[in-house]
């Protein structure tokens, strides 16, 4: 596959398994009338890294403006933690929060209730999408063994821009984040794998050792025929060439 259509694909398969948000349902964030603002169309939420990164991709109605007053705010709930709120948003525990006032800005990992934060690696801003990863670890805490899993994490969408605000469908946070499968590689079978197996296939490497002996065991006979009939021809003109020598001293 090419690298074009690949990256296509990649950028794509995210929205493929996220949620879609209407066209047009920007608000004003204190009465809920109709307002002017960035008009967020869908979200995927993915799993990745043996399922220890949570992987966010927005897209909007029209290229993201840097620097801005966006701020995109995922809403996120650990089930093990009760359910915070934070002013008009409820359900929460998480908040992964980036404020478009650079394309280099760190995101900003918010734990409630207790309003500890941390940051983490800028998002990667393409045309009408903004990609936005956080370390499980960071998003949830760190487990014994040093990584931590958000599949169990639920998730939403707020975004604003001054009093406008569009959440994602109807903002309650819900939505689970599919697992990437990671992409499998198959290895060369190992010298001991294939002599506990005798019918694995070969590597390439394998394969040329084995043809050099095949190879030579086919060209030796023809080599050693070739030498003896040389061999037998010179005999044959020696002994007609001592013969004719013999008739003409006798004629003499």
């Amino acid at each position: 596959m090419k690298r074009g259509p690949a990256l296509a694909l990649l950028f794509a398969v995210p929205l493929l398994l996220g949620a879609k948000d209407p066209r047009g349902d920007v608000t004003d964030c204190a009465t809920g009338q109709p307002a002017r603002g960035p008009d967020l169309v869908a979200v995927g939420g993915t799993a990745t890294e043996l399922k220890t990164v949570g992987q966010w991709r927005l897209r909007f109605d029209r290229p993201v403006e840097v620097p801005s007053d966006l701020r995109i705010d995922v809403l996120v709930r650990d089930p093990r933690l009760p359910p915070e709120s934070l002013g008009e948003e409820v359900g929460m525990n998480r908040i992964v929060r980036w404020d478009a006032t650079s394309i280099d800005r760190p995101l900003e990992i918010i734990w409630l209730p207790h309003d500890g934060s941390t940051s983490f690696n800028p998002p990667v801003v393409h045309g009408r999408s903004v990609t936005l990863i956080a370390p499980g670890r960071l998003l949830l805490g760190e487990s014994a063994n040093g990584v931590e899993s958000v599949e169990r994490a639920r998730w939403s969408v707020v975004v604003r821009s001054g009093d406008a605000c569009d959440r994602l469908g109807d903002g309650d946070v819900v939505h689970r984040l599919v697992a990437v499968p990671a992409a499998s590689v198959t290895p060369a079978p190992s010298p001991v794998a294939t002599a506990a197996n005798p019918e694995a296939a070969p590597t390439p490497s394998q394969a040329t050792s084995l043809r050099i002996p095949w190879a030579l065991l086919l060209i030796a006979p023809v080599g050693v025929g070739f030498w003896l009939y040389r061999r037998r021809s010179r005999g044959d003109r020696s002994s007609s060439g001592a013969g004719r020598t013999k008739l003409s001293n006798g004629h003499g």
